[in-house]
Formats: C-alpha cells, structure tokens, sequence
C-alpha cells in the first residue's frame, strides 16, 4: 500500500521533472488528502457532491467536501455524470474551501492556495498520477 512518503515522492518528482514549482506546504496538503482517502472504500459524498454542499453545517464537513472535490478532480477527472463537467467539482470545491477560509479565526494560507489555483493543483497531481500508471489501479 502506497503511503504519505511514497505520494510526496511521486508529487515532488513529478513536479521536478516538468519545472513546476509548488511549495512543500501545499505539497505535503495534497499528499495527506491522497493518503486519507486511499484508506476509504467509499470516497465519494452521499447523496451526491451538490446535496452535500447545500446541506452543510460546519466548517469541518465544508472542509472534506473540498478536499473531496478536488481529490475528484485531481484523480478521477473522468468521473462525470450526465452533464457535470470538471467545473461543477471546481466550483464546489473551491466555495467549501472559501467558507472554510472565512469562517476560520486563524490563517489559512494552504486552503487559500487551494481555493485559488485550484485546477493547476489539480493537473499537475493528475500529470504525476499518469506517469505512475498503477497509483490510480489502488483506488479501482
């Protein structure tokens, strides 16, 4: 089982490769929201993504369905329904970042990163999933 070590060193490599540079702290924040779910059977919100944005009451449960959406994006941009693009899992995902961000009394310099480069993060984790073909197969 591929743990926080092996998903930083992949990230990081990756990034080294293609020149980008994305700070340690947002890369160790990835990396625990790929180590977290790697852990779960069952990754995805219930009912759905859109139910679980109109129904939240904490900071906490906006937080993990941000995580989530761009856990989503980041590994799984494929995963669509009917009409949903890679934009419906941005839009809510950034706004549960942003409700974190602004119900919180102390900085929040990863979520605001998140939040606001939300789709670069995204690729750029996809680009390192897709150079390590089987780290994808661990979530089938």
């Amino acid at each position: 089982m591929t743990g926080k070590i092996e998903f930083k060193n992949i990230l990081t490599d990756t990034y080294r490769l293609h020149g980008w540079q994305i700070p340690d702290y947002i890369v160790d924040y990835k990396t625990e929201i790929l180590a977290e779910r790697i852990s779960r059977p069952n990754w995805q919100p219930q009912p759905s993504y859109a139910e679980c944005y109109l129904n939240l009451k904490t900071n906490r449960q906006a937080l993990e369905l941000a995580n989530t959406c761009w856990f989503t994006r980041a590994v799984f941009p494929e995963l669509k329904q009917k009409t949903v693009s890679h934009d419906y899992y941005t839009g809510i995902g950034q706004s549960c970042y942003d409700i974190v961000i602004q119900g919180s009394q102390v900085p929040c310099p990863a979520l605001r990163v998140m939040r606001d480069h939300f789709e670069f993060l995204a690729e750029t984790t996809f680009t390192a999933i897709r150079h390590f073909g089987d780290f994808r197969s661990m979530w089938h």
